[in-house]
């Protein structure tokens, strides 16, 4: 997986990132029958359990934090996404680091 590693989000936002997946030659066709858990830890070492939902046909999904960001602690976090395919394969994607800054207008 590839993509910008690096998110800016203001607390108290909605968080929320949709991903594509694009098969390989030899892995799964598509991410349904993958087991996908994702975490963010913020600055001060709270974790935040992301819920991902998949597409119907597999080949995309979401990774969405449904709590209200205002508690994350502001600077970088550190956030990743776990794969479990079928026949117990993990993966996990590259570490994203996401830039928590403050919010002028409550």
């Amino acid at each position: 997986m590839s993509c910008t590693n690096q998110v800016t989000v203001s607390q108290g936002n909605t968080f929320a990132c949709t991903f594509t997946w694009t098969p390989g030659a030899t892995g799964p066709a598509n991410l349904l029958a993958t087991t996908i858990t994702s975490t963010l830890e913020d600055r001060d070492f709270n974790e935040y359990t992301m819920t991902v939902t998949v597409a119907g046909d597999g080949l995309s999904f979401t990774v969405a934090y449904t709590g209200s960001t205002a508690s994350w602690a502001l600077g970088l976090a550190r956030w990743d996404i776990k794969f479990v395919f079928p026949g117990s394969s993990i993966s996990r994607s590259e570490i994203f680091r996401v830039n928590v800054i403050d919010s002028v207008t409550v």
